[in-house]
């Protein structure tokens, strides 16, 4: 009895020291902050990761330590208690910072987080973390002026700004509505120049408000217009109709290649003509998100040699089969037809970023022209350049074809100006370049005169078979 009495309480004291041993356990709570923090006239929330892997969470107190004095900011206390710790491994705190409801001055404080677990390495104290990020406020925003004079501009068309920002801007560019265009470092200089291109979209809402905003590290934004001048523009209806062989044909093909059913060849069209379509354009908008961060083109654009308009930019499609209408969408480019398995030439210098099949674009080529512009040529039967060559202007980069979602061979020409398309015709114009961009472009700041309204001489247009469906 004795010997099983002593073998009893060696197991207690053994496992009352492992027990000891665990809720004593070293490590102390970790805390995830921000290395830094800026804070505007605007509210901030910083999101505070606070965990404990050991014993858990006990409590969590955050503060800004100022000139004034502790200000109290957030306290969060864990449910557990002394003997069993807490189940609480990890929390997350999202603290409000209101420079203006707290009442601080621009300048340093302060974050101060103090996290405490349940360990009894400390006897009742627990395991204790304190960080400490500092935090800087700023309540002026960055200073932001604009060297264009009056701007003449068209729905489906496209701008240039110049203008200067403070050393504390850390983003700027142009809106237009509420769709952003970033801006580059004006070429040559480092004073805080900067240039941006913008487009009017095409479903852009009547006479948008565009402006030139600048924002710092704290979030504060300055914002200024200049004169613009909106032209309105409306752009056709047109009507298709899908015949048997295209239907047996062509919707068969793209059909299989995207995995879709296509027993049902009209319901096969209409997931092919939107869903499959907006997977395109959204690969389209991934391939033009990086741009060079200089001009690569020289002068005005080329439309291709010879060629015909067999459609134009943003004509709004209706598809119908046997008399029904069966679905919508709009055209963003040109079709431009000349002979058969003609060649395609670049339109102009700059850096091929894609060259590969491309779903309804079929055979696909994406030239990157520097400063968010690109040009994007669609059904090439042949293609003849890859990802990452330098092309020249009127370089042979394929040839014209009726892959993807073509009914006849052609080439399906676009352009678009930081994922957003416009009209080729302005970048097409000789005038238009030099008044509109060149005349922005010079080294040192300048009062252009006043620029007439977008003009020139317009695409030749005349009827042909070939057209993008």
């Amino acid at each position: 009895m004795r010997g099983i009495l002593i073998v009893v309480l060696a197991a207690v004291l053994l496992g009352a020291g492992a027990f000891g041993f665990y809720r004593c356990e070293g490590s102390p709570p970790s805390v995830e902050t921000p290395t830094s923090l800026a804070v505007g006239r605007e509210p901030k929330t910083a999101s505070l990761v606070v965990s404990d892997e050991g014993s858990g969470l006990r409590d969590i107190v955050v503060s800004l330590q100022t000139p004034a004095g502790e200000k109290p900011l957030a306290a969060r206390e864990l449910p557990g208690g002394w003997l069993g710790g807490s189940g609480v491994a990890r929390e997350t705190i999202d603290v409000p910072l209101d420079a203006k409801a707290i009442g601080l001055a621009d300048g340093q404080v302060t974050l101060r987080v103090v996290a405490r677990d349940w360990s009894w390495r400390t006897l009742t104290g627990g395991g204790r973390t304190v960080v400490e990020t500092p935090v800087t406020i700023d309540t002026k925003p960055p200073r932001v002026s604009v060297e264009n004079t009056q701007t003449y501009l068209q729905r489906g068309g496209s701008g240039l700004a110049v203008y200067r920002v403070s050393d504390d801007s850390t983003r700027d560019g142009v809106m237009v509505g509420d769709l952003y265009f970033r801006g580059h470092p004006f070429p040559g200089e480092a004073d805080g120049r900067r240039l941006a291109f913008f487009a009017i979209p095409q479903d852009a809402p009547a006479d948008p408000a565009i402006r030139v905003v600048a924002e710092d590290a704290a979030g504060n934004r300055a914002q200024v217009g200049w004169a613009t001048h909106f032209k309105e523009r409306r752009f056709p209806d047109v009507k298709l109709d899908l015949g048997p062989q295209f239907l047996e044909n062509k919707v068969t093909e793209l059909a299989s290649a995207r995995g879709i059913d296509a027993t049902d060849r009209v319901a096969a069209f209409q997931r092919i003509n939107s869903a499959g379509r907006a997977e395109d354009e959204k690969k389209i908008r991934e391939l033009t998100s990086k741009s060079a961060e200089e001009k690569l083109w020289n002068g005005a654009f080329e439309q291709l040699r010879n060629s015909k308009v067999t459609s134009q930019f943003a004509e709004k499609r209706s598809y119908f089969v046997e008399g029904q209408q069966v679905s919508q969408a709009t055209h963003y480019g040109f079709d431009l037809a000349t002979t058969l398995t003609s060649p395609v030439t670049a339109s102009n210098a700059g850096r091929v970023v894609f060259a590969d099949d491309l779903g309804i674009y079929g055979g696909c080529v994406i030239v990157d022209h520097g400063y968010d512009l690109f040009t994007l040529y669609g059904h090439l039967s042949r293609i003849d350049v890859k990802a990452g060559d330098a092309v020249s202007k009127g370089q042979p980069i394929g040839l014209s074809g009726a892959t993807g979602l073509a009914g006849g061979d052609h080439l399906h020409f676009a352009t678009l100006l930081d994922g957003v398309y416009v009209d080729p015709v302005e970048w097409w114009d000789p005038k238009w370049i030099r008044e509109k961009v060149d005349a922005l472009l010079v080294t040192a700041p300048a009062s252009p005169a006043v620029a007439a309204e977008p003009g020139g001489p317009a695409a030749v247009s005349a009827p042909a078979p070939a057209r993008t469906r």
